[in-house]
């Protein structure tokens, strides 16, 4: 018996890695092993249950609650004349919170199984080859003339982000093999996803993956590895240069030209649209800071922006999400929701500091400091990558085992 519950956890474990790899690739297989492993975990859990303790903090916790507010939100306000409109996307964000909740309380608790193989190989290899397989996926749509490559996923800021931050955690399986080759392909690999980045036209990842990535850096190492930081520094100039005409500098003077244009009242920009979601969400917190339905949102919405024209443009992505997760969560599911949220940063950041667990903790970075421009926790392709990388790397570093 003890044969088949360590070999259904590594099952669930290397699904669950596979599912990951597959984010940037095939968005339909990446559900499907992202579910086989939910499937799985449940049932290890059902087995296991004279082992786990559900007393203790776990990191599934905090992701459950934000499943729980969402789905609470969703039947008390989102009942209309007609019924539930199943599609909605909250009520769909909400339970995949919860099954991948599941599937995180399942890795952790019984992760001592994880023991019996050679799991940072495995991860290392798997990433390796995950992360090979997006970029060339990356450079053939740039060859073939996509403007903004998305690869497998269908909108290049989600591709951005989930790239930036699968770069990033292979980075750092790079650095943990302690080793000059597998340093020195670090180095390549951090240039590469700074070329992959640009071409995903997403300024935001842009401005934030070396940065991300050097603090990973500094934080992992605990120092500043001079010769290593200004070779990586030339490479990621020169591709920085060689982009620079055809990406870079269209980026910057649309970005000037946007924010002109909103300094003058005209919001109907990328930008100064995101700029205007984000007044208009909070009035709406300040309008309804217990939640309220969507219907009751756009009301609101379209009252105030018929008060104040040049915030009209939050009319067009209203219905879609306000381009920051703290803000849509706060105009929908008011305080609780903002509370849920805060508390999945806070505490699974907090675990990540206290167990020295690198990888969990730039994981969260990346889902914070991305989810101030977009709402991930909403995007099937997001969540399901996240939910399963934080389950992954909340297992990777037991207390026992920690970093020196």
């Amino acid at each position: 018996m003890e044969k088949l519950k360590s070999r259904l956890y590594i099952m669930v474990f290397t699904l669950a890695m596979i599912s990951i790899c597959l984010a940037l690739i095939s968005s339909s297989k990446q559900r499907e092993f992202y579910y086989i492993s939910i499937y799985l975990a449940i049932l290890g859990l059902i087995i296991e249950y004279k082992t786990v303790h559900f007393k203790k903090f776990n990191i599934a916790y905090p992701i459950i609650l934000l499943g729980v507010v969402k789905l609470i939100w969703f039947l008390l306000l989102e009942r209309h004349a007609n019924g539930y409109n199943i599609y909605s996307d909250q009520l769909n964000g909400g339970k995949k919170l919860v099954l991948g909740g599941c599937l995180v309380f399942y890795l952790t608790q019984l992760r001592d199984y994880l023991n019996i193989i050679n799991y940072r190989k495995i991860m290392l290899y798997t990433v390796g080859l995950g992360f090979a397989a997006a970029s060339c996926f990356a450079f053939w749509q740039s060859i073939h003339g996509v403007q903004r490559v998305e690869m497998g996923l269908d909108r290049a800021t989600n591709a951005a982000y989930i790239y930036s931050t699968f770069s990033i955690l292979f980075v750092y399986l790079l650095y943990s093999h302690k080793n000059t080759t597998c340093y020195t392909i670090a180095g390549l690999a951090i240039a590469l996803s700074f070329v992959v980045t640009i071409l995903t036209g997403t300024r935001a990842a842009i401005i934030l993956h070396l940065l991300i990535i050097g603090v990973m850096t500094v934080y992992y190492f605990k120092k500043i590895h001079v010769k290593s930081t200004l070779l990586v520094l030339i490479i990621a100039s020169l591709a920085f240069f060689s982009l620079y005409k055809n990406y870079i500098h269209p980026k910057i003077q649309q970005t000037y030209s946007e924010v002109t244009l909103y300094q003058e009242g005209q919001d109907n920009t990328s930008l100064g649209a995101r700029f205007s979601m984000w007044t208009v969400g909070i009035k709406n917190f300040i309008y309804a800071p217990l939640g309220q339905s969507m219907e009751s949102r756009f009301n609101y919405s379209d009252q105030y922006t018929t008060q104040n024209p040049q915030y009209r443009a939050t009319m067009k992505f209203l219905n879609v999400h306000l381009h920051d997760e703290t803000i849509e969560a706060l105009s929908l599911q008011g305080i609780f929701g903002g509370l849920a949220l805060l508390w999945f940063y806070i505490s699974i950041c907090w675990v990540a500091l206290r167990e020295r667990n690198t990888p969990l903790l730039f994981t969260m970075n990346c889902l914070i400091v991305y989810g101030l421009s977009d709402v991930l926790l909403l995007s099937s392709e997001a969540i399901l990558f996240y939910i399963a990388l934080i389950g992954v790397c909340g297992v990777t570093l037991s207390p026992k085992q920690k970093e020196v």
